[in-house]
C-alpha cells in the first residue's frame, strides 16, 4: 500500500489545471466590472474528496496595474474573491458560498456551470483611473490548498492532482 501511495504522489502523469478562456472589463455608471470566463477541470481526487465532505476553497486574484513607460508598472489595486464548494450528502446538495451569499445546486455539473461565468464583478471606481494612461488587468484562480483540512495538506502539497491553478491571464481596462 505504501509504494502505491508513493507511485500515485512521486508520479509524472499530468493533470488538468483551471483555465481562463476570456475576460473583459467595462465602465458601468461610475464603475469598471469585469465580465470572464473560467475553465475548471477538477481531477477525479478533488472530486472524490468533494463528494466525501472536504470543502474546497478557490481564489481567484485580480491585479489591477498602471502601464509606465520607464519603470514596473504600478499596481494600484489587488482584489481577492473566494469561493467555497461544499456537497452535503444527505440532502445530496452542492453549496457555492461568496461574498456573503449562498447558492445551492444538485449536482457538480450546474455548480461548475454557475462558477464558469463571473459577471459584472466590481473591479475600480472610475474616479480612481485617469484617463490618459493605460491600464491593464491580470487575474489568476487556483484551489487554495492552505484552506484543506490540515491531515490533507501534505497530500495535496506532494500530489499535482491538488495543485491547480491558472495561468495568469491579462486584459486592458477599457474606458469606454
Amino acid at each position: 500500500m505504501l509504494t502505491g501511495l508513493c507511485l500515485l504522489l512521486f508520479s509524472k502523469i499530468t493533470f488538468a489545471d483551471f483555465l481562463i478562456q476570456q475576460a473583459q472589463t467595462r465602465l458601468v455608471d461610475e464603475e469598471y466590472v469585469l465580465n470572464a470566463e473560467f475553465d475548471y477541470n477538477f481531477t477525479e481526487v478533488i472530486i472524490d474528496a468533494l463528494q466525501n465532505g472536504v470543502s474546497l476553497n478557490l481564489k481567484l486574484n485580480i491585479k489591477i496595474e498602471r502601464e509606465r513607460a520607464f519603470f514596473w508598472n504600478e499596481t494600484i489595486a489587488r482584489l481577492k474573491q473566494s469561493y467555497e464548494l461544499k456537497y452535503y450528502a444527505l440532502s445530496r446538495q452542492y453549496v457555492l458560498k461568496y461574498s456573503n451569499r449562498q447558492e445551492n445546486f444538485s449536482s457538480l455539473n450546474a455548480i461548475l456551470s454557475r462558477l464558469n461565468k463571473l459577471n459584472n464583478f466590481p473591479l475600480i471606481d472610475k474616479h480612481l483611473i485617469e484617463n490618459e494612461q493605460t491600464y491593464w488587468v491580470y487575474l489568476q484562480i487556483y484551489l487554495d490548498i492552505e484552506s484543506l483540512p490540515v491531515p490533507l495538506r501534505p497530500i495535496a502539497y506532494l500530489s499535482s492532482q491538488w495543485r491547480l491553478s491558472s495561468d495568469w491571464y491579462v486584459c486592458p481596462l477599457k474606458k469606454h
